[in-house]
């Protein structure tokens, strides 16, 4: 298991695989807890995505036939906690893998 010190939110990766999205009321956006492959290597990491950044994996998911907008709104931004976390396989039965990904713009 190799560890990322800094990672460029606009870098494209081979996959990502997100485990756990993570929501502070209040916050701008989310905590995403992912494994991400780039030149034959696995690096586990956590990424601050954007509201924007979040739609735009929603969006591909859905190009996958994967829906759980729905389930994601109801655990993270309807909950009355002060920080929501959901584990995608209690959602979806698996980590959510998206190949060759980029998130365009870093986190406000």
């Amino acid at each position: 298991m190799n560890a990322i010190n800094t990672l460029n939110n606009s870098a494209f990766y081979d996959a990502i695989e997100i485990s756990h999205l993570v929501y502070e009321k209040g916050d701008d956006g989310l905590m995403m807890a992912c494994k991400i492959q780039k030149n034959s290597k696995e690096y586990y990491t956590n990424i601050s995505i954007s509201f924007s950044q979040f739609n735009q994996i929603i969006s591909k998911l859905l190009q996958k036939g994967i829906d759980i907008y729905d389930d994601l709104s109801i655990h993270l931004f309807q909950s009355n906690r002060a920080v929501s976390e959901v584990n995608l396989s209690s959602i979806n039965g698996a980590h959510v893998t998206l190949n060759n990904f980029s998130l365009m713009s870093n986190a406000a």
